[in-house]
């Protein structure tokens, strides 16, 4: 069965997905413009427009039952992202949300290796590039990555969130956030401020450190307290061709799952808590509000 699927937006990400989806051959796809209605006959869609632009573009083909992926963040506020749970609760339509470390494969052999860590004291996330962008600030950019990294070490979502600016004004281009996860804070550094880019996510254990370093040749290391360094072996097939192939079983199979619109949830509720704590010179706030 070949899979009709549309695809929103222009920018290189959208231009990155659509060349991944082109290597599959059970796929067809037709570029959809941001305004238009959802074609008829289409199986599913991707959203790759500007962040803002999410949620608008992405219910028409939720109420319409069409299967979407939104990449992230799956919306800007708090409550787009509720309408769109809604929409996708109403619908009886799976929300899939463009997490993509969640498939990264050096980022899920670090999973596997977690339990040799000894309790985790703190995750430390960088996300840093030179490429600002004009719909959102740097926290939604960056902090969707690190979130849902940390949902998936700690198999729960933060209590609340501290942020300070870095950079001023009400769009911040750099900023740090610490995120409470029971008694071990995940901190995110990012900017769009720094010409040398960086990915990583430390987990710090006990006995053992994790880095993850998606700018390095061998992205996963092992760090031990004497000094010594190993590399964890992990499979080499692109996390974007992973990812899109994760979306076309969800696609195939038409099974109502909730698990990815909730994760985007959380991780919209999570940001605005951080928004919302830069605004009160770093209090804590809450997630769950």
């Amino acid at each position: 069965m070949v899979l009709r699927l549309g695809l929103v937006g222009r920018g290189p990400w959208a231009s990155n997905i659509e060349r991944t989806l082109r290597s599959f051959p059970d796929v067809s796809l037709t570029r959809v413009g941001s305004n238009e209605s959802p074609p008829a006959g289409l199986d599913g869609v991707l959203i790759a427009t500007q962040s803002a632009t999410h949620a608008e573009v992405a219910l028409r083909y939720i109420e319409a039952g069409i299967e979407t992926f939104i990449e992230k963040p799956m919306t800007t506020t708090v409550a787009e992202a509720v309408r769109v749970r809604a929409a996708a609760q109403r619908s009886g339509t799976s929300v899939f949300v463009g997490h993509i470390y969640l498939y990264h494969p050096a980022f899920l052999a670090a999973l596997n290796l977690l339990p040799a860590l000894g309790a985790i004291q703190y995750v430390l996330c960088e996300g840093m590039n030179d490429r600002p962008r004009t719909d959102s600030s740097v926290l939604w950019d960056w902090l969707p990555h690190h979130l849902s990294m940390a949902n998936a070490i700690f198999g729960q979502h933060p209590a609340n969130a501290q942020a300070w600016s870095l950079s001023g004004g009400a769009m911040p281009e750099a900023a740090v956030a610490k995120f409470q996860y029971g008694d071990v804070p995940a901190i995110s550094k990012i900017s769009w401020l720094s010409p040398v880019q960086r990915r990583t996510t430390s987990i710090v254990g006990e006995k053992l450190t994790l880095i993850f370093d998606d700018r390095a040749d061998r992205r996963l290391a092992v760090h031990d307290k004497r000094g010594g360094i190993t590399y964890p072996a992990y499979s080499d097939e692109l996390p974007l061709t992973r990812e899109m192939g994760a979306f076309l079983d969800a696609v195939r199979s038409g099974i109502f799952d909730t698990a990815q619109v909730e994760l985007g949830l959380a991780v919209v509720r999570a940001i605005a808590a951080a928004e919302e704590s830069i605004r009160l010179d770093g209090k804590p706030v809450p997630t769950d509000v």
